[in-house]
């Protein structure tokens, strides 16, 4: 069976209000950029194309990326919520795909496994989402059916937008740490740097 056709695209748009400083996707951890560790994610799975998406400050995502071969797309407009680099995103993916990994650029304890798992169930119509325990997280994959809803995706709570929108049709991919619920807001939310996990 041929292998699907899958990108990623990596959300880093976003203005970390919630951080209350600088930008989170640019803090240090393990060497790296938060935002480098999500997409060297990405890069290193079966994904064919890896996409980023900026909106606010993007020079210095650049800068930190410049050496990693990513096709950047610009969201004018990431003021008015992440649906809209959702939206910007997958308006600018190649006709021929069959569905896109939706990745966050700061989640830096995903790693390209996860994405894997994910791809390696594909399913043409149905939406699979990374989850532990009983909490669904992130990465998500989308086939290409679904590519018009994310297109009408509004607001800026991305669980809302995803799921209470896109409640059909979803399958629970149950990964074996709690790497696909956890995020940065905050640079202590770093400090926590091991993952829980149950075995596999």
């Amino acid at each position: 069976m041929k292998a699907p056709r899958i990108d990623a695209l990596v959300l880093a748009a976003g203005r970390s209000l919630r951080a209350g400083g600088p930008n989170k996707l640019l803090l240090p951890w393990q060497h790296k950029a938060v935002v480098v560790h999500a997409v060297d994610a990405a890069l290193c799975s079966s994904v064919r194309a890896v996409h980023v998406v900026t909106g606010h400050d993007p020079a210095p995502l650049h800068q930190v990326l410049h050496a990693r071969p990513v096709h950047w797309i610009h969201n004018p407009g990431y003021a008015s919520g992440i649906s809209t680099s959702i939206s910007a995103g997958v308006r600018e993916l190649a006709p021929d795909l069959d569905g896109v990994v939706l990745c966050l650029g700061d989640m830096p304890w995903v790693r390209s496994q996860q994405i894997d798992r994910l791809i390696d169930g594909f399913d043409p119509h149905a939406v699979r989402v990374a989850t532990f325990g009983s909490r669904r997280g992130h990465p998500v994959l989308f086939p290409r059916a679904w590519f018009g809803e994310l297109l009408g995706l509004t607001g800026d709570d991305l669980a809302r937008c995803l799921f209470d929108s896109l409640a059909t049709s979803v399958v629970e991919v149950p990964m074996t740490d709690d790497a696909v619920l956890r995020d940065v807001d905050h640079k202590e939310d770093l400090a926590h740097q091991d993952t829980f996990r149950i075995s596999a």
